[in-house]
């Protein structure tokens, strides 16, 4: 005869499967997902959805109610991150990232110039700053030096004095 299953036993199965359960809830999430993305890329024509998220202030093409902009999420696309990756390292909900996806799709000529323009103007800040931060650097270690030698000074004077 079969013997019933201990309450222990039958509450790591429930768990077990509860886990299993949001695991495919997650994993289906995903390819729902990536097959509108399939299927806006295929698209050439203008979509009939308006596009809640992708906005243009101060800084550019941005997420709506963030600082971040589209150029960094084409930084993380250009890596070959995956869309899933991206959505949860910026924690971004499935209709956003179709959103900014359907925008740079739709805006492809564009938003290329836009972002090869951004990393123009951040390779220039990049070199002004390493080269401003060098003489920093440079008069940093100068006055480390400076320092140490008298430190070196006192204590060669204090151990001097202690000795009889």
């Amino acid at each position: 005869m079969k013997q019933n299953p201990s309450p222990q036993t039958i509450n790591e199965r429930v768990t077990q499967l509860e886990n299993e359960i949001r695991r495919l809830q997650s994993e289906l999430a995903v390819l729902r997902s990536q097959n509108l993305v399939e299927a806006l890329l295929k698209t050439d024509a203008s979509l009939p959805r308006e596009n809640h998220t992708v906005i243009r202030n101060e800084r550019g093409l941005t997420v709506k109610g963030t600082r971040l902009t589209l150029y960094y999420l084409m930084d993380e696309i250009k890596k070959n991150n995956s869309l899933k990756n991206i959505r949860d390292i910026y924690e971004l909900t499935d209709e956003e990232m179709l959103d900014i996806l359907d925008y740079i799709h739709l805006h492809k000529e564009d938003v290329e110039k836009e972002y090869q323009e951004v990393l123009q103007t951040a390779e220039r800040n990049r070199k002004y700053w390493e080269e401003h931060n060098r003489e920093i650097m440079a008069k940093t270690h100068q006055q480390q030096e400076t320092v140490r030698a008298k430190l070196k000074e006192w204590r060669e004077q204090y151990h001097a004095e202690k000795k009889p």
